[in-house]
């Protein structure tokens, strides 16, 4: 079997790769190999996704009947059929995206930077405003959030530049160019949606930190940077750069009993959800806090309902289930056939990572109130769907590791 720039053959480098996904020889190539043979493809990811997106509707079925019931004409499964609908054509979708080859996408990965970049900024003049944010396109009965395609996009075009640059990633100027395209892509969806912006440069930070050998530098960024928020904060500079609504959230997160009746009402209705769930929960279907109590129950906060009903332990199955998700990306990024292969399922894992350390985050109030949905339980069709593309670009590339003699 031929590898992309590698010997025929050669199983003791792949071992290496195994170790350590930075290891990969310079310069290599992202041609399609030829004559490959059928390889291994990660069921348990597959699973899991699966397992994950079932459990999703059982939550959104529980969370939304009653609401559904009294805005829908006694409809309760309102919100949840539209749910499943969009669930069944992202799958159809992850398994279109999961038999076409990886390096394809590559090779596209400029085009899908510019016209990712093109839509983000378009949609700041023309797009959809709800609550003073113009985040979405209307489509129809459909909305789409450019901000869904950037991450994608992202992913993608970092994977091809850092590939390419691979014999120089020991230089300064690389890290600063990596940086560069990431932060191009981040202000303007920055401007009207902090969450989505905050998991881009996540996205970007994590894929360069694991290409980058200079790995100092990262911990140096860290620490400036943590210290240069809380000095902003401290001085009274932070309010300069944030909006006011965003220094309210900041606020009403240190301390929520001062705002209950604004900023700090979800905050607080999330914690009581929490609280009141005990070890094992009220109960499937049993919440009080999703009867009008908990705003965004469907979406945001879906997380303070399953501790509510399911107690601590359903919570901690959950969070489980999702570390088991991680680990399989990293298994497929160590054993992919190229280093592409490799920062591509780094990249999707960094997302996935982060949104879910995000979501969990602001749900128990161990930071501010960002916005940010819990992967595929939580309500959204476009975003589910593109969250589905990119398990399809990892299940891909699992499906081109060499099967095990």
């Amino acid at each position: 079997m031929e590898h992309n720039g590698e010997r025929p053959g050669a199983r003791a480098g792949q071992n290496r790769q195994v170790r350590n996904m930075g290891s990969r020889p310079s310069g290599a190539k992202t041609r399609r190999p030829v004559a490959r043979k059928q390889g291994y493809f990660d069921y348990s990811l597959l699973f899991i996704v699966i397992f994950l997106c079932c459990f999703g509707l059982v939550m959104l079925y529980s969370t939304t009947a009653y609401t559904d019931m009294i805005a829908h004409k006694g409809d309760m499964f309102y919100t949840v059929k539209k749910q499943a609908v969009f669930m069944l054509l992202a799958f159809g979708v992850m398994l279109l995206v999961s038999r076409i080859d990886y390096h394809f996408w590559i090779m596209l990965a400029k085009y899908g930077y510019i016209i990712s970049l093109v839509l983000s900024v378009a949609v700041i003049f023309v797009g959809k405003s709800a609550k003073g944010k113009a985040r979405w396109f209307e489509l129809g009965p459909i909305s789409f959030q450019p901000a869904e395609l950037v991450k994608i996009a992202l992913i993608v075009a970092l994977a091809a530049f850092l590939n390419k640059m691979y014999p120089y990633l020991k230089t300064v100027r690389v890290l600063l160019v990596t940086a560069f395209l990431v932060i191009l892509l981040a202000i303007p969806v920055t401007v009207n949606n902090l969450s989505s912006g905050i998991i881009i440069m996540g996205i970007g930070f994590l894929m360069a930190f694991v290409a980058s050998k200079q790995r100092w530098l990262f911990a140096a960024v860290i620490v400036v940077g943590l210290g240069a928020v809380v000095l902003a904060y401290q001085t009274g500079l932070l309010e300069h750069f944030l909006h006011g609504y965003q220094m309210d959230r900041i606020n009403a997160w240190l301390n929520p009993t001062n705002y209950e009746k604004d900023e700090g009402y979800q905050i607080l209705q999330g914690l009581y959800a929490i609280g009141s769930g005990g070890l094992f929960g009220r109960g499937l279907g049993q919440s009080v806090q999703k009867l009008g109590f908990l705003p965004e129950a469907q979406n945001d906060m879906i997380f303070g309902i399953i501790c509510e009903e399911l107690g601590l332990f359903g919570a901690v199955l959950v969070i489980a289930l999702f570390v088991m998700m991680i680990w399989r990306f990293m298994f497929i990024a160590n054993n992919a056939p190229d280093f592409t292969g490799s920062m591509l399922a780094t990249g999707v894992m960094a997302h996935m990572a982060i949104q879910v350390l995000l979501n969990i985050a602001v749900v128990t109030n161990t930071m501010p109130n960002t916005g940010v949905t819990l992967p595929f339980i939580s309500y959204g069709g476009t975003s589910l769907m593109f969250l589905m593309v990119e398990i399809g670009l990892v299940l891909n590339v699992s499906n081109q590791i060499q099967a095990k003699s």
